[in-house]
């Protein structure tokens, strides 16, 4: 790892975020970037989870070519990750996702909670690399490499 910028930054800040923007590549070779609500895995192998409804440009993209550039960050203090996003199909495993993201996305006016519908697939996005950067300077961009 180089650079000067802690991983604890990088998991409290995505912990935090409530959305992060997903490109991935169109069959015809074009970009498309949206941005989606997600959960964050931290751990030996940190992973974005995120669901998309199966009629989407996103998963259409996904179901061709599985590998995927995400960021959130403004600029100034910026975060960009990638790896190969993959289903999840273990049921059980799909379960305990769907609660942990019912806890994070909550309306704060109804307290209807957010729940990943019947229609949606539920990807892991295994993150290969984490490269960040803070306050504006490219001089303390720091990089993490994962195994696959």
């Amino acid at each position: 790892m180089a650079g000067r910028i802690p991983w604890r930054v990088v998991d409290v800040q995505l912990q935090a975020l409530r959305t992060i923007w997903i490109s991935s590549t169109r069959p015809d070779g074009r970009p498309h970037s949206v941005p989606v609500w997600f959960l964050w895995e931290n751990g030996d192998s940190p992973a974005i989870v995120f669901s998309s409804l199966d009629n989407t440009q996103k998963n259409r993209n996904l179901s061709q070519q599985s590998w995927v550039i995400m960021h959130a960050g403004d600029g100034d203090d910026t975060y960009i990750l990638e790896g190969k996003a993959e289903p999840i199909l273990e049921p059980t495993e799909r379960e305990r996702l769907n609660r942990a993201y019912m806890e994070k996305y909550v309306d704060p006016g109804s307290g209807a909670q957010a729940t990943f519908g019947e229609r949606d697939i539920v990807y892991r996005v295994r993150i290969r690399h984490v490269m960040t950067w803070m306050y504006g300077t490219i001089g303390n961009r720091t990089d993490w490499h994962f195994p696959s």
